[in-house]
């Protein structure tokens, strides 16, 4: 990504404040026209409704007109339907609504029609409104509001003439193309003003950026000149000339800020060398070595084979603080390598051996797979500080209970050192930051992994400095496969 400068980050803040607030206004003014326009449009749907159920229950009540429409039919007496069919046809030709949809119907579900205005034959289909929307107002008085074919907008309403009689469902529908219209000019005024204003204020803002910042550029050498200077040549400062301007007090929030990043280097700095006596794992080994042999007679072998774990590893408690000091103090320290044969097998189960009373708590066992003897010329106190990182990491977060593989096989350029888990598969963005200084990845739940979050990163420092690679992949079957590449030195046999 391309790092933008200064001025350009203040534009750029300044228009996207901007736009939000012509947004919020351009949006809440929209809002509001629309429903006034809208309201007004139901407004005046609902009085022409109002006019038409008046007019229309004027004419059926009207017992003259009733015996006029029963003689126009030749009948004697007309039927009811009938009489309702004429006085909602003569209702809609004295009522001409200017431009406007209306139709009659009858029936507790609106299924009769008695007349539609423009003119239909009685029976003939295409109303704009739907019948479910005629079922839905013969349900009840209320005036209703429903979309009516395209671009229509219907008002719709149930009334009876007479107490007792049928109910007669009235429906005035009117185009929405002026409202549409009206709202769309409206819109697009918006939009135009608005762009235009931010346009205007983008550049404005730019140029005040420029002119306000022209100072920078001489900051901005004194800054790079100190990045590039070694840490050990001391603390760094900005010169402040003129502390009482805008330049003289961003020299000196720079340089409060250069003291935070100090404080903050000193601290995390304190933080691992305290984490080095916080290794519980091999105080956890020692504890459940001294319980075990309390809680039962063992026999002098038995407290022999505690004794000897229970100093081996206060042993490697000793050495583990010492790598972890090391580690606090960054890569560029010097740390030789004392450089022997070791099998990796046996040192695998050593270390297997070592945490089995750890492995035992979570129901995990180890299967160690023999391929016989793979000898590596390696630091040994590094090496098994590795094999001890790794196995913790996977009895910590692999599901209880679980088991735990373990594969030492030699390539002809390298020796491979595959721990497979039963945790939970790791993401693409863990599986890359998982071996960074104190970082977790989101545990299961039910898993209370505790540590310093330096385990992984030391197993890559170690494996690092023997020249080697680390890696982390997901398994098929569910997990994660830990790989650990060390290439052969090139005197080794």
């Amino acid at each position: 990504m391309i790092p933008l400068s200064i001025r350009l980050k203040l534009t750029l803040w300044y228009g996207a404040a901007l736009c939000a607030i012509l947004a919020f206004f351009s949006a809440a003014t929209y809002l509001r026209y629309r429903e006034a326009a809208w309201r007004a449009f139901d407004t005046d749907l609902a009085a022409n409704l109002d006019t038409l159920q008046g007019a229309l229950a004027k004419e059926i009540r009207e017992p003259k007109r009733e015996a006029k429409a029963g003689a126009e039919a030749g009948l004697p007496d007309a039927s009811a339907l009938e009489r309702r069919r004429h006085a909602a046809a003569e209702t809609l030709d004295d009522f001409r609504l200017n431009g406007l949809y209306a139709e009659v119907r009858q029936g507790p579900g609106g299924e009769t029609l008695l007349a539609r205005l423009p003119g239909a034959e009685i029976g003939a289909s295409g109303g704009l409104l739907a019948e479910a929307a005629w079922k839905e107002t013969a349900r009840s008085t209320a005036t209703r509001f429903v979309p009516a074919g395209s671009g229509d907008r219907a008002a719709m309403r149930s009334f009876r003439p007479e107490p007792g009689s049928d109910p007669v469902e009235l429906a005035v529908a009117s185009p929405t193309t002026l409202v549409d219209q009206t709202l769309a000019s409206i819109e697009r005024s918006l939009i135009e003003f608005g762009t235009i204003g931010l346009v205007l204020a983008l550049a404005g803002g730019y140029w005040l950026a420029t002119r306000a910042l022209q100072p920078i550029d001489a900051m901005t050498t004194q800054a790079g000149l100190m990045a590039s200077a070694a840490p050990s040549t001391g603390s760094h400062r900005l010169e402040v000339i003129h502390a009482d301007d805008e330049l003289g007090r961003l020299a000196l929030t720079f340089n409060r800020l250069l003291e935070r990043i100090e404080a903050s280097v000193t601290q995390l700095r304190g933080f691992i060398a305290d984490t080095a006596h916080e290794l519980k794992t091999p105080v956890a080994v020692v504890r459940a070595e001294a319980e075990l042999s309390l809680s039962a007679d063992r026999g002098p072998e038995g407290y022999r084979e505690s004794l000897r774990a229970i100093g081996g590893e206060s042993e490697q408690l000793s050495r583990v603080i010492s790598d972890l000091t090391l580690l606090a103090e960054g890569e560029t320290l010097d740390h030789p390598l004392e450089r022997r044969l070791v099998d990796l097998q046996e040192l695998s189960h050593e270390v297997t051996r070592s945490l089995r009373a750890v492995a035992a708590a979570r129901s995990v066992v180890f299967d160690v797979e023999s391929s016989g003897c793979v000898e590596y010329r390696g630091d040994e106190r590094l090496l098994r500080q590795i094999l001890t990182n790794l196995f913790e990491n996977a009895i910590k977060f692999s599901r209880s209970p679980g088991r735990i593989g373990v594969v030492v096989s030699e390539e002809p350029a390298n020796i491979e050192i595959r721990v497979l888990d039963e945790a939970p598969t790791l993401s693409v963005e863990d599986r890359v930051r998982v071996f960074d200084r104190f970082y977790r990845a989101p545990q299961p739940k039910g898993v209370a992994a505790s540590g310093s979050g330096l385990g992984l990163a030391i197993v890559r420092w170690a494996v690092v400095l023997h020249g080697g690679t680390v890696r982390v992949e997901p398994r098929e079957s569910g997990g994660n496969l830990f790989v650990v590449t060390l290439p052969l030195p090139t005197e080794a046999a």
